[in-house]
């Protein structure tokens, strides 16, 4: 499928959902009508019935009843438009993002971290980054959890092959994607959310599990409800009614600080619980070949009545805000006791359950992610996953570059040399090489496709030294930041880890002896230990190492062209070292310095 032919796919969605969401609008405008309608005839029959006819009420007691489940029957079309609305809105941000537009997704800015290994000089986080052109996740827990996992990718090739196979098939599965991308872009999760309903799970039971509560709360409601009816047929059965319904209020008064402040506490996650049980039963309704995806379906599947039974707990808790219903039912049933009593007891059940089934939803946010970002790119191929200590591609491009603005290129290393030096001019494609490879590495070890013909690669760590940060706050210097990256990295190398380093321009904070000098006695602490490692520099020098150590260091070069007064570059990687500089030209040409 080319591009325009998938942005045809994504166009013909858009209409649909949009013709879908106009007639829905349509019919949600006749149901307020007609519901306004049956609220005014409701209150003329009453008026009626109880000024004329009592046969009247019978008929005000319909329209009571219409009136209700047209009031449900609103807010259920209400929830499909919201729906809809946000299929439209997440096709016409897929449009956008084929053409390089990813501005309708999150940047993941807050995930920036200058002093992480690899994610600040990759681009993961940001704008136009690696994050906001692949995820598709819409809960914070969901965000979250592919931030640390494009942060920390997977550590055997186990699991990235079970990724692997999930992405795929959720690749195929557009429907699917869409709807659940969809319900999660309805959830409105708060900071804390989350961290909050684990710390109502662990707070202890102050009813459940006390016999006293378990009869006491069936006992009394059950006694006070007959002696209410037996005071309509007995009078001596009034007084009795009234002092068992005064003693459900002192009952409860016993209680009332625990019970507000149980209240207030989880009254507050209710949204967020419907939310999560759509979700949930997104995931349940689907089936799939991949193990991992039948695992997280599974799981689904036993969370969906569950969650959905917790969520409805806590609306009838919320219930005792009406100061009506709250008389009534705390008067006859100890209604606020009982809630609390009924959620302790689904805490009981299911505490253990409820983290593992929301983090099947953040896991299978994250792998729709991927499973989007591998449909809108068919060309892609999926890394495989080898033991030896080797990193082979063939037709390597950056993946947020477009197919007709990137230029592809062949590498292997490891299988021969493991040290590359690449020299080049200013801008002649250097660095972005480098973030080429650590990019599709980060994308192959998370299981996802690549932005090349062939990836062969371990499962190995990455470390870069591209533009360390310097740090005020720690009063450290660029030089001194720089110096402590590549000693974090040789500390790793030292314990036998396995590392593909990327180096650009290494030493820049001192003068040229300096750094040349620092320069060549790095690559050469490098050598003995197990790594990869591709460094990008203008000096010339430390392609020369290729001469002393020919088994183990090969030299590169993007080379540029200077014809007819003009600059050009070709972007293509060549072995040796490149021959022409263009610093001094450009100077010239911008009337810098005279010609």
């Amino acid at each position: 499928m080319t591009s325009a032919d998938l942005d045809t796919f994504y166009a013909r969605r858009h209409a649909a959902f949009a013709a879908a969401l106009a007639t829905l609008r349509k019919k949600i405008n006749n149901v307020s009508n007609i519901r306004l309608a049956t609220a005014v005839l409701f209150l003329i029959v009453l008026y009626i019935g109880l000024a004329k006819e009592d046969l009247y009420l019978y008929g005000a007691l319909a329209l009571l009843a219409a009136f209700i489940a047209l009031v449900k029957y609103h807010a259920q079309l209400f929830d499909q438009r919201v729906h809809l609305e946000n299929l439209v809105r997440l096709n016409e941000g897929e449009r956008k993002s084929l053409a390089g537009d990813h501005s309708a997704f999150p940047s993941g800015i807050e995930f920036t971290d200058p002093h992480h290994p690899y994610t600040h000089d990759l681009d993961v986080f940001g704008e136009g980054s690696l994050f906001q052109a692949v995820n598709r996740c819409n809960t914070l827990s969901g965000k979250k959890k592919f931030a640390y996992r494009l942060a920390h990718p997977l550590s055997s090739a186990r699991d990235i092959e079970a990724y692997q196979q999930a992405v795929q098939a959720l690749a195929g599965a557009t429907d699917f994607r869409q709807h659940f991308q969809a319900a999660g872009m309805s959830a409105d999760e708060k900071a804390g959310d989350r961290e909050q309903l684990e710390a109502w799970l662990k707070q202890p039971a102050f009813l459940y599990g006390k016999v006293v509560y378990r009869y006491g709360l069936v006992i009394m409601p059950v006694v006070t409800v007959l002696l209410v009816i037996a005071s309509f047929f007995l009078a001596q059965a009034k007084p009795w009614a009234i002092l068992f319904a005064l003693s459900q209020w002192a009952f409860l008064g016993f209680h009332i600080r625990k019970i507000n402040a149980f209240h207030d506490y989880i009254s507050r996650k209710k949204n967020i619980l419907r939310k999560y049980a759509r979700l949930l039963h997104e995931m349940q309704r689907e089936r799939f070949d991949a193990p991992l995806l039948q695992q997280l379906t599974r799981q689904a599947h036993e969370a969906d009545i569950h969650v959905r039974t917790l969520a409805a707990r806590v609306s009838a808790l919320d219930a005792r805000l009406n100061a009506m219903t709250s008389l009534v039912m705390n008067s006859l049933f100890l209604y606020d006791l009982r809630c609390v009593y009924n959620l302790e007891q689904w805490k009981a059940q299911h505490a253990d359950q409820l983290i593992p089934w929301l983090e099947a939803i953040r896991e299978m946010e994250v792998l729709c992610s991927l499973g989007t970002f591998a449909f809108n790119h068919p060309a892609f191929r999926y890394a495989t996953i080898q033991e030896k200590l080797a990193i082979e591609v063939m037709a390597l491009g950056h993946p947020l570059i477009s197919a007709h603005e990137r230029v592809d290129n062949d590498l292997a290393v490891g299988a021969k040399q493991s040290v590359l030096v690449i020299t080049g001019a200013n801008m002649a494609g250097k660095s972005t090489f480098l973030r080429t490879i650590g990019i599709n590495l980060v994308l192959a070890l998370n299981g996802a496709p690549v932005c090349a013909a062939e990836f062969r690669c371990p499962v190995i760590g990455l470390r870069t030294g591209m533009r360390t940060a310097d740090s005020l706050k720690d009063h450290q210097s660029y030089f001194y930041a720089e110096l402590n990256r590549l000693k974090t990295i040789m500390d790793e190398l030292r314990q036998d880890r396995p590392l593909l380093i990327l180096l650009d321009e290494i030493l820049k904070g001192t003068n040229s002896t300096d750094k040349q000098a620092g320069s060549i006695a790095l690559v050469k602490q490098l050598l003995p230990h197990p790594c990869l490692a591709l460094i990008a520099t203008h000096d010339l020098a430390l392609g020369e190492l290729e001469q002393e150590y020919p088994e183990q260091v090969k030299s590169y070069c993007f080379e540029a062209t200077i014809e007819n007064d003009q600059l050009s570059f070709d972007y293509k990687l060549k072995p040796g070292l490149a021959q022409k500089m263009n610093a001094t030209f450009l100077m010239k040409k911008m009337g810098i310095i005279p010609n």
